[in-house]
């Protein structure tokens, strides 16, 4: 876990993390969920333990010195959590369960590698 001085000030001040929401409209880059507008706090969803979900901004290089906008994406926690349980890094192949390039990787223009069984997920028109 990060020390919170491993962050820059304006992130520790939380002067970061509102403009990253407000960017993604307020819905998890990763699987759509949606949060009340200025918060992190999911409208319906909960975790197993019935707290509310939050949402989360991650540092796609995890350098938590690099604040610019193309390195951050906002983040339900569980989509979060995939990325750092797989040890997921830009570069690496992409991950199945997304079955396909997520957005938000595209929108950054993030490298990747295709998965290779992803194809016979795809369908065929």
């Amino acid at each position: 876990m990060s020390d919170k001085s491993d962050y820059p000030m304006l992130w520790q001040r939380g002067l970061i993390q509102p403009k990253v929401r407000e960017r993604a409209n307020h819905i998890c880059e990763g699987c759509g969920m949606a949060f009340h507008e200025g918060t992190n706090i999911a409208i319906e969803a909960t975790r197993r333990d019935g707290q509310p979900m939050v949402g989360t901004v991650h540092h796609i290089d995890e350098d938590k010195q690099n604040c610019s906008m193309n390195n951050l994406v906002f983040l339900c926690q569980s989509c979060h959590w995939i990325i750092h349980i797989y040890n997921w890094k830009p570069g690496k192949e992409l991950l199945l369960r997304w079955g396909g390039v997520p957005q938000w990787i595209t929108d950054r223009n993030i490298p990747y590698k295709r998965h290779p069984q992803l194809p016979l997920f795809e369908v065929r028109r």
